[in-house]
């Protein structure tokens, strides 16, 4: 493989993450049910709302041209996703906070929370996919530098 091969597949994968963020992003805002809200369900919507600006960021940096410093930001971005997603999404604290918080209520809300982990099951995978193509892209790039003969430290 190339180096620009892999970066173009890293942008496929992205762009996988965004469409899987977007699905999720709707789940929390605009699925949820009516009424009452749950100040875990709140929570979560912001949790997702704010790891928008990393998926945008990535996004963004997967459409130019491979550099350095494109590297740098997909690489930096879908560790900050991943570190919400698991800390913040997948968690057991997160998980038996919302299944603490729909207990009992209507099956709508039930239903909501299902849905939402779901979502982030999704995210999560296409996210490890993006990772997998990300080390790859860092192995390339090493590699090149390794071959042109500037070395790979500084």
């Amino acid at each position: 493989m190339t180096l620009h091969t892999e970066f173009s597949r890293l942008g496929r994968e992205v762009n996988q993450v965004a469409a899987c963020w977007r699905a999720l992003e709707i789940s929390v805002a605009e699925d949820r049910p009516a009424g009452v809200g749950l100040a875990a369900a709140d929570h979560l919507a912001e949790v997702i709302l704010d790891g928008t600006g990393e998926v945008e960021t990535a996004t963004r940096a997967t459409q130019g041209p491979v550099s350095a410093e494109a590297l740098h930001a997909t690489a930096s971005s879908l560790l900050k996703l991943r570190r919400r997603v698991d800390g913040q999404c997948r968690s057991h604290h997160a998980v038996s906070g919302l299944v603490r918080a729909v207990h009992g209520r209507e099956q709508e809300w039930r239903g909501w929370a299902k849905s939402f982990h779901a979502g982030v099951d999704q995210c999560a995978a296409a996210l490890s996919s993006a990772e997998d193509v990300m080390v790859r892209c860092w192995r390339e790039a090493v590699e090149l530098a390794e071959f042109k003969g500037c070395g790979a430290t500084r």
